[in-house]
């Protein structure tokens, strides 16, 4: 049976991690990772779970000496070329060094959208299991900091007693994964998705209302189609029947309480996670 719970160990989700190695920038342990496409999460001692999961589709021994190019410095490290330094930057200022990384290059890697929807899987079965949110991904902060933007801004972040300065994002609680392989059920995750119907009777059928939606072709099921969000369906799905075979299907969900971008892209993010664990595939036209 493939382990989806034990986050830390080196057969999670059936993937052949690599051993936990030390991102301290004296340490040479990262010499021992692969240069090919991969996954890799992050661990920090004082946190619980993981602190950031991610891919690549090229080198990953060079996207993690990346990830920890300025970690270490006297000034916040710009969010660019790796948007989760700035992050792991704040935590090692406030709880110093203590950060682990372990690697992954299972041959799915080597395909971008089977990558990427690993990716998604991996972030979705650590929300469920530990019922938190990953502090550095989706342009989260710890609190208490706000964040640098990319080099060419030459703005960089740092400590903050500004609110409104702080980056810290509050993320959502994980969606409530009852029939997790329903994938066209109206009941998928645990949501309340509305009638399956027609992409081409979409126009003046769909609220303003921010929410999820899914796409799929009722002749080729599973994967789905796309799965996607917007702080107004309305508007996303009537540019898909613009734009898409107007004999695919549709069907949305909406969260009022959703009020950040962020916290959709999170849900959305899930919804593709669990999406791989049910069909080991990524919907047909995502990423």
């Amino acid at each position: 049976m493939v382990n989806e719970s034990a986050i830390y160990n080196l057969d999670w989700l059936g993937f052949d991690w690599s051993p936990w190695l030390s991102l301290d920038p004296d340490s040479e342990e990262l010499a021992a990772l692969s240069t090919d496409a991969g996954l890799y999460r992050v661990r920090h001692e004082t946190y619980g779970g993981l602190i950031y999961i991610g891919e690549t589709g090229r080198s990953l021994r060079g996207r993690i000496r990346s990830l920890i190019r300025g970690v270490f410095d006297d000034e916040m490290p710009f969010s660019d070329p790796h948007t989760a330094s700035p992050s792991l930057w704040a935590i090692a200022d406030r709880h110093g060094s203590g950060f682990e990384v372990s690697g992954t290059t299972p041959p799915e890697a080597e395909d971008k959208q089977q990558r990427k929807a690993i990716e998604d899987a991996l972030i979705a079965l650590h929300r469920r299991e530990t019922e938190t949110n990953l502090i550095g991904n989706f342009g989260r902060m710890p609190p208490g900091y706000s964040k640098s933007k990319k080099r060419s801004s030459g703005v960089r972040g740092g400590h903050s007693d500004d609110d409104t300065l702080r980056s810290f994002l509050r993320g959502i609680d994980p969606l409530p994964w009852s029939n997790p392989t329903g994938i066209t059920d109206q009941d998928w995750m645990g949501l309340s998705w509305s009638s399956p119907r027609p992409l081409s009777e979409s126009a003046g059928s769909v609220p303003v209302d921010g929410g999820l939606y899914r796409i799929w072709n009722p002749d080729n099921v599973p994967p789905l189609e796309y799965i996607g969000e917007s702080v107004t369906l309305s508007d996303r799905l009537n540019r898909h029947r613009r734009n898409r075979d107007k004999g695919l299907y549709f069907s949305y969900v909406t969260r009022p309480e959703f009020e950040e971008k962020f916290q959709l892209s999170q849900a959305e993010s899930e919804l593709l996670g669990a999406h791989w664990l049910a069909c080991r595939k990524a919907p047909r036209d995502q990423y």
